[in-house]
Protein backbone atom coordinates (compact mmCIF):
# COMPACT_ATOMS: atom_id res chain seq x y z
CA UNK A 1 0.00 0.00 0.00
CA UNK A 2 1.27 3.47 -0.86
CA UNK A 3 2.39 5.64 2.04
CA UNK A 4 -0.37 8.18 1.49
CA UNK A 5 -3.03 5.46 1.45
CA UNK A 6 -1.59 3.88 4.61
CA UNK A 7 -1.60 7.24 6.39
CA UNK A 8 -5.20 7.81 5.30
CA UNK A 9 -6.20 4.36 6.61
CA UNK A 10 -4.60 5.28 9.93
CA UNK A 11 -6.42 8.62 10.08
CA UNK A 12 -9.80 7.07 9.37
CA UNK A 13 -9.26 4.19 11.77
CA UNK A 14 -8.49 6.61 14.61
CA UNK A 15 -11.69 8.65 14.20
CA UNK A 16 -13.19 6.81 17.18
CA UNK A 17 -10.94 8.95 19.40
CA UNK A 18 -12.27 12.52 19.87
CA UNK A 19 -8.96 14.31 19.45
CA UNK A 20 -8.97 15.41 15.81
CA UNK A 21 -7.01 14.53 12.68
CA UNK A 22 -4.63 11.64 13.45
CA UNK A 23 -1.14 11.71 11.95
CA UNK A 24 0.52 8.40 11.07
CA UNK A 25 3.85 10.25 11.14
CA UNK A 26 3.66 12.71 14.07
CA UNK A 27 4.83 16.17 12.98
CA UNK A 28 7.36 18.26 14.95
CA UNK A 29 5.59 20.80 17.15
CA UNK A 30 7.99 23.44 15.84
CA UNK A 31 6.33 23.02 12.42
CA UNK A 32 2.74 22.22 13.39
CA UNK A 33 1.40 24.13 16.39
CA UNK A 34 -1.69 26.20 17.23
CA UNK A 35 -1.58 29.36 15.14
CA UNK A 36 0.26 27.78 12.21
CA UNK A 37 -1.18 27.89 8.69
CA UNK A 38 -0.16 25.21 6.17
CA UNK A 39 -1.31 22.12 4.29
CA UNK A 40 -1.09 18.33 4.19
CA UNK A 41 0.18 16.76 0.98
CA UNK A 42 -0.87 13.41 -0.54
CA UNK A 43 1.35 11.57 1.96
CA UNK A 44 -0.17 13.41 4.94
CA UNK A 45 3.07 15.36 5.51
CA UNK A 46 2.55 18.81 7.01
CA UNK A 47 3.96 21.88 5.23
CA UNK A 48 3.84 25.13 7.26
CA UNK A 49 3.37 28.41 5.37
CA UNK A 50 2.70 31.14 7.94
CA UNK A 51 2.69 31.58 11.70
CA UNK A 52 -0.31 33.74 12.55
CA UNK A 53 1.13 34.39 16.01
CA UNK A 54 4.11 36.28 14.53
CA UNK A 55 2.80 39.75 13.59
CA UNK A 56 6.18 40.89 12.26
CA UNK A 57 6.38 37.95 9.84
CA UNK A 58 2.81 38.57 8.73
CA UNK A 59 3.60 42.22 8.07
CA UNK A 60 6.66 41.30 6.00
CA UNK A 61 4.47 39.02 3.87
CA UNK A 62 1.85 41.72 3.48
CA UNK A 63 -0.84 40.22 5.72
CA UNK A 64 -2.76 41.84 8.58
CA UNK A 65 -2.67 40.40 12.09
CA UNK A 66 -5.32 37.99 13.31
CA UNK A 67 -8.09 39.31 15.55
CA UNK A 68 -8.16 38.85 19.30
CA UNK A 69 -7.27 35.29 20.25
CA UNK A 70 -8.19 33.33 23.36
CA UNK A 71 -5.43 30.81 24.17
CA UNK A 72 -6.27 27.95 26.49
CA UNK A 73 -3.99 26.81 29.29
CA UNK A 74 -2.20 23.58 28.28
CA UNK A 75 -3.75 20.45 29.76
CA UNK A 76 -1.42 17.53 30.55
CA UNK A 77 -2.65 13.95 30.64
CA UNK A 78 -1.59 10.34 30.09
CA UNK A 79 -2.90 8.09 27.32
CA UNK A 80 -3.22 4.35 27.53
CA UNK A 81 -2.93 2.44 24.23
CA UNK A 82 -5.24 4.00 21.62
CA UNK A 83 -6.72 1.38 19.27
CA UNK A 84 -8.03 1.71 15.73
CA UNK A 85 -11.70 0.97 15.15
CA UNK A 86 -11.32 -2.73 14.26
CA UNK A 87 -8.50 -3.62 16.62
CA UNK A 88 -9.61 -5.92 19.45
CA UNK A 89 -7.96 -6.52 22.81
CA UNK A 90 -7.66 -9.96 24.42
CA UNK A 91 -6.50 -10.11 28.03
CA UNK A 92 -3.69 -12.59 28.61
CA UNK A 93 -3.56 -14.67 31.79
CA UNK A 94 0.09 -14.64 32.77
CA UNK A 95 -0.56 -17.07 35.61
CA UNK A 96 -1.96 -19.72 33.27
CA UNK A 97 1.36 -20.58 31.69
CA UNK A 98 1.77 -17.68 29.30
CA UNK A 99 4.87 -16.23 30.90
CA UNK A 100 5.75 -12.56 30.60
CA UNK A 101 9.25 -13.38 29.37
CA UNK A 102 7.87 -15.48 26.52
CA UNK A 103 5.91 -12.42 25.38
CA UNK A 104 8.98 -10.20 25.50
CA UNK A 105 7.69 -8.39 28.59
CA UNK A 106 9.41 -7.61 31.89
CA UNK A 107 8.71 -10.24 34.55
CA UNK A 108 7.23 -7.62 36.90
CA UNK A 109 4.29 -6.62 34.69
CA UNK A 110 0.90 -6.70 36.39
CA UNK A 111 -0.92 -7.92 33.30
CA UNK A 112 -0.86 -8.00 29.51
CA UNK A 113 -3.10 -7.86 26.49
CA UNK A 114 -2.93 -8.93 22.86
CA UNK A 115 -4.16 -6.40 20.30
CA UNK A 116 -5.15 -7.87 16.95
CA UNK A 117 -7.39 -7.82 13.88
CA UNK A 118 -8.71 -10.79 11.92
CA UNK A 119 -8.59 -9.47 8.37
CA UNK A 120 -8.60 -5.68 8.55
CA UNK A 121 -6.36 -2.67 8.95
CA UNK A 122 -5.24 -2.34 12.55
CA UNK A 123 -3.20 0.15 14.54
CA UNK A 124 -2.13 0.95 18.09
CA UNK A 125 -0.80 4.31 19.27
CA UNK A 126 1.18 4.50 22.52
CA UNK A 127 2.66 7.50 24.33
CA UNK A 128 5.21 6.71 27.02
CA UNK A 129 5.28 10.32 28.21
CA UNK A 130 2.71 13.01 28.98
CA UNK A 131 0.33 14.18 26.26
CA UNK A 132 -0.21 17.95 26.10
CA UNK A 133 -3.54 19.33 24.86
CA UNK A 134 -3.33 23.01 23.90
CA UNK A 135 -4.70 25.60 21.54
CA UNK A 136 -7.31 28.32 21.21
CA UNK A 137 -10.86 28.26 22.55
CA UNK A 138 -12.24 30.29 19.63
CA UNK A 139 -11.81 29.47 15.95
CA UNK A 140 -13.70 32.43 14.54
CA UNK A 141 -10.69 34.84 14.41
CA UNK A 142 -8.87 32.31 12.20
CA UNK A 143 -11.91 31.82 9.97
CA UNK A 144 -12.34 35.57 9.50
CA UNK A 145 -8.63 36.05 8.70
CA UNK A 146 -8.65 33.26 6.11
CA UNK A 147 -11.77 34.63 4.42
CA UNK A 148 -10.36 38.17 4.27
CA UNK A 149 -7.08 36.98 2.76
CA UNK A 150 -8.31 34.09 0.59
CA UNK A 151 -7.56 35.74 -2.75
CA UNK A 152 -3.99 36.66 -1.83
CA UNK A 153 -3.25 33.27 -0.24
CA UNK A 154 -4.39 31.23 -3.25
CA UNK A 155 -2.43 33.50 -5.58
CA UNK A 156 0.80 33.52 -3.55
CA UNK A 157 0.85 29.80 -2.62
CA UNK A 158 -0.23 27.71 -5.67
CA UNK A 159 0.09 24.40 -3.78
CA UNK A 160 -2.95 25.19 -1.66
CA UNK A 161 -5.13 25.25 -4.77
CA UNK A 162 -4.65 21.47 -4.81
CA UNK A 163 -4.33 20.63 -1.13
CA UNK A 164 -6.31 23.37 0.59
CA UNK A 165 -5.08 25.47 3.51
CA UNK A 166 -5.53 24.72 7.21
CA UNK A 167 -5.23 27.04 10.20
CA UNK A 168 -4.29 24.92 13.23
CA UNK A 169 -6.25 25.81 16.36
CA UNK A 170 -5.67 22.80 18.64
CA UNK A 171 -3.08 20.04 19.06
CA UNK A 172 -2.34 16.94 21.13
CA UNK A 173 1.39 16.30 21.35
CA UNK A 174 3.96 14.18 23.18
CA UNK A 175 7.69 13.46 23.23
CA UNK A 176 7.80 9.64 23.38
CA UNK A 177 5.50 8.20 20.71
CA UNK A 178 5.19 4.65 19.37
CA UNK A 179 2.89 3.51 16.56
CA UNK A 180 2.33 0.11 15.00
CA UNK A 181 -0.03 -0.46 12.08
CA UNK A 182 -0.72 -3.42 9.81
CA UNK A 183 -3.01 -4.74 7.11
CA UNK A 184 -3.99 -8.35 6.49
CA UNK A 185 -4.62 -11.52 8.45
CA UNK A 186 -3.37 -12.64 11.86
CA UNK A 187 -1.48 -9.51 12.83
CA UNK A 188 -1.12 -8.65 16.49
CA UNK A 189 1.03 -6.96 19.09
CA UNK A 190 1.40 -7.50 22.84
CA UNK A 191 1.41 -4.77 25.48
CA UNK A 192 1.88 -5.17 29.22
CA UNK A 193 1.03 -2.84 32.05
CA UNK A 194 2.42 -2.11 35.50
CA UNK A 195 0.63 -0.73 38.53
CA UNK A 196 2.55 1.53 40.87
CA UNK A 197 2.07 4.49 43.16
CA UNK A 198 1.91 7.97 41.65
CA UNK A 199 4.78 10.30 42.44
CA UNK A 200 5.13 14.05 42.70
CA UNK A 201 2.72 14.39 45.61
CA UNK A 202 -0.14 12.65 43.79
CA UNK A 203 -2.12 10.08 45.72
CA UNK A 204 -3.28 6.75 44.35
CA UNK A 205 -2.13 4.11 41.87
CA UNK A 206 -0.56 4.92 38.52
CA UNK A 207 -0.51 2.67 35.47
CA UNK A 208 2.32 2.51 32.96
CA UNK A 209 2.51 0.54 29.72
CA UNK A 210 5.30 -1.45 28.11
CA UNK A 211 5.54 -2.92 24.61
CA UNK A 212 6.45 -6.57 24.16
CA UNK A 213 9.96 -6.90 22.74
CA UNK A 214 8.78 -9.74 20.52
CA UNK A 215 6.24 -7.42 18.90
CA UNK A 216 7.40 -6.14 15.53
CA UNK A 217 6.52 -3.19 13.38
CA UNK A 218 6.70 -0.38 15.94
CA UNK A 219 7.81 3.05 14.77
CA UNK A 220 9.18 5.40 17.43
CA UNK A 221 9.49 9.19 17.69
CA UNK A 222 11.48 10.20 20.77
CA UNK A 223 13.60 13.12 19.57
CA UNK A 224 11.31 16.08 20.27
CA UNK A 225 7.76 17.19 20.96
CA UNK A 226 5.52 15.99 18.12
CA UNK A 227 1.85 16.35 17.23
CA UNK A 228 -0.41 13.27 17.31
CA UNK A 229 -3.78 14.91 16.56
CA UNK A 230 -4.83 18.39 15.50
CA UNK A 231 -7.90 20.41 14.57
CA UNK A 232 -8.54 23.73 12.89
CA UNK A 233 -10.24 25.51 10.00
CA UNK A 234 -9.68 24.37 6.40
CA UNK A 235 -10.08 26.52 3.30
CA UNK A 236 -10.55 24.85 -0.11
CA UNK A 237 -10.94 26.23 -3.62
CA UNK A 238 -13.54 25.02 -6.11
CA UNK A 239 -15.36 26.00 -9.28
CA UNK A 240 -18.57 27.99 -9.40
CA UNK A 241 -21.56 25.68 -9.05
CA UNK A 242 -19.57 22.56 -8.11
CA UNK A 243 -20.48 22.66 -4.41
CA UNK A 244 -24.16 23.47 -4.82
CA UNK A 245 -26.18 20.86 -2.92
CA UNK A 246 -29.84 20.35 -2.18
CA UNK A 247 -29.17 19.85 1.52
CA UNK A 248 -28.61 22.84 3.76
CA UNK A 249 -25.19 23.95 4.94
CA UNK A 250 -23.55 21.97 7.73
CA UNK A 251 -22.83 23.70 11.06
CA UNK A 252 -19.55 25.60 10.93
CA UNK A 253 -19.33 25.45 7.11
CA UNK A 254 -19.21 28.57 4.95
CA UNK A 255 -18.92 29.18 1.20
CA UNK A 256 -18.22 32.43 -0.62
CA UNK A 257 -17.09 33.74 -4.01
CA UNK A 258 -13.70 35.36 -4.64
CA UNK A 259 -13.54 37.79 -7.55
CA UNK A 260 -10.73 37.01 -9.98
CA UNK A 261 -8.36 39.64 -11.31
CA UNK A 262 -8.91 41.05 -14.78
CA UNK A 263 -8.90 38.19 -17.27
CA UNK A 264 -9.32 35.56 -14.52
CA UNK A 265 -12.43 33.65 -13.53
CA UNK A 266 -14.14 34.06 -10.20
CA UNK A 267 -13.91 31.02 -7.94
CA UNK A 268 -15.71 29.57 -4.95
CA UNK A 269 -14.06 29.00 -1.59
CA UNK A 270 -15.25 26.76 1.24
CA UNK A 271 -14.33 27.18 4.90
CA UNK A 272 -15.02 24.19 7.12
CA UNK A 273 -13.99 22.74 10.48
CA UNK A 274 -11.00 20.43 10.22
CA UNK A 275 -10.68 17.61 12.73
CA UNK A 276 -13.11 15.06 14.08
CA UNK A 277 -13.75 16.62 17.51
CA UNK A 278 -15.31 19.76 16.02
CA UNK A 279 -18.84 18.98 17.22
CA UNK A 280 -17.65 18.66 20.81
CA UNK A 281 -15.60 21.87 20.67
CA UNK A 282 -18.38 23.78 18.94
CA UNK A 283 -20.89 22.70 21.58
CA UNK A 284 -18.53 23.95 24.29
CA UNK A 285 -18.07 27.30 22.56
CA UNK A 286 -21.84 27.72 22.12
CA UNK A 287 -22.43 26.99 25.79
CA UNK A 288 -19.78 29.54 26.80
CA UNK A 289 -21.24 32.17 24.47
CA UNK A 290 -24.67 31.71 26.04
CA UNK A 291 -23.36 32.53 29.52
Amino acid sequence: MAQGSFAEHFRRSMQNHPFGYALYEPAPFTRLQPGTVGYLDENQHWHPILNLLDPEALERDGYPPVGELRPSDPDVRRFGPLLSTKTAKTNLDLEAGVGAAALGLPVDVSGAGKYSTSNDFGAVLMCESDVVSEGFDLRDPFRVWMQQNAKSLFKKYPDIKKYGLCAVTWTYSSTNIHITAWEGENNNTTIGFKLGMAGGGNVGPQMSWVRGQSSSGWSAWTDQKRVLFFTGIKMSKGLLGVWEKKSGPKPGHQKFTVKGDEGEDDFRVALEPFGDDWDKIKATESAEAAL
